[in-house]
């Protein structure tokens, strides 16, 4: 586990970007899209309405004995048609408006929570040792650094994998583990902030070795419940011969 996990007060930095992710403003594009949309539906529903109207009131003048002689029924099919598909179109963007926002509040709640709260976790751990694996998608490099022997924390090399986005060699990232680390974690969230590395560098080979094992992006920053001696075997396999396969 972690040596020591402090509650501490949140940087500037940090709440700033809690607050500003998933309030990005939405683009021209999207608004236009939105405000045609709402069009189409107003359009198509005065029209379905207007029909809906002509008939009801068609019917009600033939059953009373006044077929073909419309008066102020038909000023109200006018008015009363549109009017309707404009709100129809009006809730029906509402709804969707509502949605929208229960998603992002799911999406990115905690995370603002975190910001309002102004606390961060900052996690002090000590590594025994690290091994390096490839993402199998991209190359890029997933370092496993081992903090007893059930667990070991997860670090995505963020400059492997943009070396890898760009069509780069992934393990020519200059990024390093070292002997010890400290990570902020928003608490709610559960977001990592930071990560500093500190000590002597600690050095792996990049290996194949788990396969389709390998940790997913979830568990970046987080404690892998994982017996480190299986990860040793499995290193140790790979590295005896090129026909192993996880």
């Amino acid at each position: 586990m972690p040596l020591r996990i402090e509650r501490v007060a949140m940087r500037p930095q940090e709440r700033e970007l809690l607050h500003a992710t998933g309030r990005a403003a939405v683009p021209l594009r999207a608004r236009l899209a939105g405000w045609f949309d709402w069009l189409a539906s107003a359009s198509l529903a005065s029209l379905a309405l207007l029909f809906v109207f002509a008939a009801c009131a068609a019917a009600w003048l033939q059953a009373t004995g006044r077929s073909g002689q419309a008066g102020p029924e038909l000023v109200w099919i006018v008015l009363a048609a549109p009017l309707s598909g404009v709100a129809w179109a009006s809730v029906r963007a509402g709804w969707g408006a509502r949605e929208r926002r229960l998603r992002r509040l799911r999406a990115f709640g905690p995370g603002w929570r975190d910001a309002e709260a102004g606390a961060v976790e900052e996690e002090r751990y000590e590594f025994l040792e690290a091994a390096c694996v490839r993402d199998g998608d991209t190359g890029a490099l997933i370092h496993l650094l081992r903090v007893d022997e059930r667990r070991c924390l997860v670090v995505f090399d963020a400059d492997s994998f943009a070396l890898a986005e760009r069509g780069a060699d992934p393990p020519a990232s200059r990024s390093q583990p070292r002997r010890r680390a400290v990570l902020r974690r928003a608490p709610q969230s559960r977001r990592v902030l930071s990560l500093r590395f500190e000590g002597e560098a600690l050095a792996s080979e990049p290996s194949d070795a788990l396969g389709w094992a390998t940790p997913g992006w979830e568990w970046d920053g987080r404690l892998w419940d994982r017996q480190w001696e299986a990860i040793a075997q499995r290193f140790s396999c790979s590295s005896d011969g090129p026909d192993y396969r996880p």
